[in-house]
């Protein structure tokens, strides 16, 4: 047939051949950008999958190492993720590894990659590659600068691999085309060396589709078209391969993610798998084939699939995936946990047609996870719970108590001499002891009963419920049982215990507040001496009254409301004045003068002694910078000033550091140094008697006298008294007071003991000093035994300064300074 034209005459077979023709070629074009854009896609998807799994395995492995070796491995484990899961990662034949952070390149596996790049951010990379032709890059430079996972194609350099180009590289442009992908991951999480990697591959595409054929098969096709353009089953036999070419290349993809090690399926949104890796197979005991078809919940049990299909319901596009944990039984039969992590599948209408899950099990983290929080809750040495698991378990026993319920009750258990026994006998008798008292204390308890240590030696008992006659007789039973001998050592160990009360009654205090009042109720049955104590209200009180003490006298020196009254020491033969004992009172602003007795006990407990005799001791020797020698007996007035215990055993102690102070203190306040006695007690030689002995030699030397005070109810006094460097003896009050009238024509021990010390002193050539004295009766006595020095309300209660100065002037002994 024939149409005709204004033109020309073209017959219809004409008209056939070229359109035949022109389709063939428009066909090729076509197909050849087909080609093109599914090799990009397949490798950028197989690429991705290879990274993310690349990721994932590396993440795994970092938590892991790090929990077994330590922050100190850090750097090893990187190297070891780098050639284990990123050094070997290929696709087919070709594809280079990266991993770039934000701002450094971690590594790069390209043979182009130059070595000046190392240390540089992508971008200031790019900066530098532009001048060589590089392009396209600002998408994938963005997306791992901000750590985020995604596909992409770049021109690092325009002429790169132009040898693998075909002839019509004219036409196609693809020379120098890279395509990539990448994906974020966090590693190090926790640590001081958190940080973001990038994970990519980057392949050259002329490569890629020169190694996978599709360069042959376009190729081809223009052959076939230029030689047989007439022949249209020519031109579909060509598309026909290309699209076996395709097929091959899913293959290809299918093989890929075939090798990985986690466990990788897809199913529809009614849960039918369509795909199952060899991985998941195994795990599941059947092969893929069987696997394929059935519905992927019925490998989930009952129990777990709500959780999995909550998690599935809210994937969207926004938020493409999730990961959720469950239980699954393997081949055999046996429980074990897997970690899921489900990807949404869309559309180009963004319709869900799908999901894609990858799997690892997760069994030996959680196993991993349940010890550390065994441990976390019970204490290392006892096995007991430790005070976390204590206070975890009191809060929820308390949040649920109500008024008019049973009480419930909390026993804070402190042993009494356990120190000694560290101390003695070593931290490992000490921890085996620990041990017998925990199982001693179990035997006392009921079965619901909590029992804590909540560090040391200091434990605790929650009783659920418990009145306090139930709370009471376990007391009994704990303190009864901690009086009995341990027998952990070489010889046998007593101990005691004291325990403190606490009970919930009107209110629900909080477990924290429970504890408290357990703990003021144990400390004042230490102070009292009672095994155990029911905390009251009044306890509180007593406890915010000391808190509030304490405060003030944190401030009481710097207020300069501490002050010093001075007790006379009386020559018994001329009934003078030979000096002074300084005695520190406290101005308090509110409740006036108090006695030593009312804050001193205090100051010891806060470990202020040594600041406040280093107080007394300066204002002494202001004082005595006040007073002149008597021009008519040449006598010097004194002041002796205690030294507690707590100062003489500072560790700093053999190295001089009061000697300092007081060489320093003379320099400053010139006197003579003869006027200044020290006092100090016995107990001194409890601890570091060597070193004390020591320091009051060197006190000595720089003219101090030192006195021995509370003679004869120390420890040590006769073994150490030829030792000690002292100058005067001052016999304790409490043997003094008990002097009466009748003793003197039937001695009593107290007598004998008094005439003892005398005799004692005048043999080693010491004065004597008797404290205490309030009668005449006593003075006569002592005075009759040649005591020569004495103190007492009979003679004058403690003096203020102007006080003091007034009796120096009646006596005659000092004239006051200019």
């Amino acid at each position: 047939m024939i149409f005709n034209t204004p033109n020309r005459t073209v017959s219809f077979g004409t008209l056939l051949t070229s359109g035949l023709v022109l389709a063939g070629w428009l066909g090729v074009v076509i197909q050849s950008q087909k080609l093109e854009s599914s090799t990009v896609e397949i490798y950028q998807q197989a690429q991705l999958e290879v990274v993310r799994n690349a990721a994932s395995a590396a993440q795994v492995y970092i938590t892991q190492e790090l929990e077994d070796r330590g922050i100190d491995a850090v750097d090893a484990i990187e190297q070891e993720v780098l050639e284990k899961f990123v050094q070997p990662i290929r696709v087919g034949s070709v594809g280079d590894a990266w991993i770039y952070a934000p701002d450094y390149v971690v590594y790069d596996a390209s043979e182009d990659f130059p070595a000046e790049y190392v240390g540089k951010s992508m971008i200031e990379i790019f900066e530098l590659q532009r001048a060589r032709g590089a392009r396209h890059y600002e998408t994938m430079s963005a997306a791992v600068t901000s750590g985020t996972e995604g596909v992409g194609w770049y021109v690092w350099e325009p002429d790169k691999a132009a040898h693998a180009a075909p002839w019509w590289e004219v036409l196609t442009q693809d020379a120098g085309i890279e395509i990539a992908a990448w994906t974020p991951v966090k590693v190090f999480s926790g640590t001081d060396r958190e940080r973001l990697w990038v994970i990519g591959m980057s392949a050259m595409l002329t490569e890629m589709m020169q190694e996978n054929g599709a360069y042959g098969h376009i190729q081809g096709s223009l052959v076939t078209m230029s030689v047989a353009t007439l022949f249209a089953i020519a031109l579909l036999a060509t598309l026909r391969r290309q699209e076996w070419a395709l097929y091959q290349q899913d293959l290809q993809y299918r093989a890929i993610v075939e090798d990985q090690t986690e466990m990788i399926n897809r199913f529809r949104p009614d849960g039918t798998l369509t795909f199952v890796n060899r991985a998941m197979a195994a795990a599941f005991g059947r092969p893929a084939a069987d696997l394929i078809g059935t519905n992927v919940f019925d490998l989930i049990p009952a129990t777990e699939r709500p959780r999995v299909i909550d998690c599935l319901a809210q994937l969207s596009a926004e938020n493409p995936t999730g990961t959720v944990e469950h239980l699954v039984f393997d081949a055999e039969g046996n429980q074990r946990w897997q970690q899921w992590t489900n990807r949404l599948i869309l559309d180009s209408r963004q319709t869900v047609v799908g999901f894609q899950s990858t799997g690892r099990d997760i069994t030996q983290q959680k196993a991993h996870a349940t010890e550390i929080e065994t441990l976390a809750f019970t204490d290392g040495l006892t096995g007991l719970a430790n005070r976390r698991q204590l206070y975890q378990t009191g809060r929820e026993l308390l949040a649920g108590w109500q008024p008019g319920d049973l009480p419930v009750a909390l026993l804070y258990i402190d042993l009494n001499e356990f120190k000694i026994v560290n101390d003695t006998w070593g931290h490992d008798a000490g921890d085996a002891l620990l041990i017998e008292v925990a199982q001693r204390l179990t035997a006392c308890l009921r079965q619901p009963d909590l029992l804590a240590r909540l560090g040391g030696d200091e434990f605790a008992v929650l009783l659920q419920p418990a009145t306090p006659a139930v709370a009471q007789a376990i007391a009994d039973r704990i303190v009864h049982a901690l009086e009995r001998p341990f027998h952990t050592g070489r010889q046998p160990i007593r101990l005691g215990g004291s325990v403190g009360i606490a009970l919930t009654q009107t209110a629900s205090p909080s477990f924290s507040q429970l504890l408290t009042q357990a703990d003021i109720a144990m400390y004042q049955a230490k102070r009292s001496s009672a095994t155990h104590v029911l905390f009251t209200p009044a306890m509180r009180s007593a406890v915010i009254a000391r808190s509030e003490l304490e405060r003030q006298l944190h401030h009481a020196i710097d207020n300069q409301e501490l002050r010093l009254h001075y007790q006379p020491i009386i020559d018994l033969t001329t009934d003078r004045p030979k000096g002074f004992e300084a005695l520190v009172r406290w101005q308090h602003p509110q409740r006036g003068l108090l006695k030593p007795g009312e804050f001193l006990p205090v100051v010891a407990e806060m470990g202020l002694s040594h600041r406040l005799d280093r107080w007394v001791l300066q204002q002494a020797c202001q004082q005595l910078r006040h007073w002149h020698v008597d021009s008519f007996s040449g006598h010097l007035p004194t002041i002796s000033v205690n030294l507690s215990s707590a100062h003489l055993a500072q560790p700093d102690l053999a190295n001089g550091d009061l000697t300092r102070y007081i060489e320093d203190l003379l320099a400053s306040e010139p006197i003579d140094p003869r006027q200044l006695i020290l006092e100090i007690t016995e107990e001194v030689m409890i601890h570091q008697p060597e070193a004390v002995i020591e320091m009051l030699h060197r006190l000595r030397r720089l003219g101090l006298r030192i006195s021995l005070d509370d003679f004869g109810t120390g420890y040590s006094s006769l073994n150490y008294l030829q030792q000690f460097p002292v100058d005067l003896l001052k016999i304790d009050r409490s043997f003094v007071t008990q002097l009466c009238a009748q003793e003197a024509a039937r001695p009593s021990v107290n007598m004998t003991v008094i005439k003892t010390i005398i005799t004692l002193a005048k043999d080693l050539g010491l004065d004597v000093v008797a404290e205490g004295i309030e009668t005449a009766d006593q003075l006569a006595q002592l005075q009759a035994l040649g005591c020569q020095y004495g103190q007492g309300d009979f003679f004058s209660t403690p003096l203020n300064q102007a006080a003091a100065d007034a009796l120096l002037r009646q006596q005659g002994s000092v004239t006051q300074s200019a």
